[in-house]
């Protein structure tokens, strides 16, 4: 098993698919923090997991932060991001 299965629960391609198909424009902050304009039809809370689930699988961002989904309708469910980028090399002792 890859390290990345090991520490993250591993997202589904039709996770993804369905993440990918429901967002209508992912903006970025000057920070490099994104959230994501969801399209009506779907809804926030899943989004917000999706979003983070996502995120946390990718582990392209090393920073912790705070983000969003939110609708045109001007809706918005959060949820919190964890890099683990840090942790997770200093207990394989690749960070000393």
């Amino acid at each position: 098993m890859e390290k990345n299965e090991q520490t993250i629960k591993k997202v589904s391609d039709e996770e993804i698919e369905k993440f990918v198909s429901g967002v209508a424009e992912t903006i970025w902050s000057d920070t490099g923090t994104p959230h994501y304009v969801i399209k009506d039809e779907f809804d926030l809370d899943e989004f917000a997991v999706l979003a983070k689930r996502t995120l946390e699988a990718e582990q392209l961002i090393a920073h912790d932060f705070s983000s969003f989904v939110v609708n045109a309708s001007g809706h918005r469910a959060e949820f919190e991001y964890k890099s683990g980028w840090f942790l997770e090399g200093l207990a394989d002792g690749e960070i000393e």
